[in-house]
């Protein structure tokens, strides 16, 4: 997959993780094993993102972003296995309230970045600022 493909897709399924979560599916399994699925694949992609963007000669500014993603898509799996575990009632319940709250907030930072990656590379790739 192109690189720029590859960057726009991790927006498009950062917001599936979002519509796959709130999707009124029958069953708690489903839409738990597609989640994190969905979410190691993107941890993959923003990986694999910012190897590429890493070896190439374009603005440091995105190189940071991509790699900050990759961070942030690592944290996000961590807040989802405590997540897990809080909502099998092994944490308390403040605990679990904050974890879901950061898990949240980190999806959304993660959607935000990916689409501001993917925006700037395209821009420099197609040279519009020269």
């Amino acid at each position: 997959m192109k690189l720029w493909a590859s960057l726009y897709a991790m927006v498009w399924l950062a917001f599936l993780e979002f519509i796959l979560v709130w999707a009124p599916v029958s069953g708690f399994a489903l839409p738990l094993y597609g989640h994190v699925v969905l979410g190691v694949i993107i941890f993959a992609i923003a990986y694999s993102n910012a190897s590429k963007l890493g070896k190439m000669q374009c603005p440091a500014r995105i190189r940071r972003i991509v790699k900050a993603t990759v961070g942030l898509a690592a944290f996000e799996g961590l807040l989802g296995i405590l997540l897990y575990f809080g909502n099998t009632g092994s944490l308390p319940h403040l605990i679990t309230n904050a974890v879901s709250f950061l898990h949240l907030g980190t999806a959304l930072a993660i959607m935000a970045q990916a689409a501001s990656t993917a925006t700037a590379y395209d821009m420099w790739e197609e040279k519009e600022f020269v």
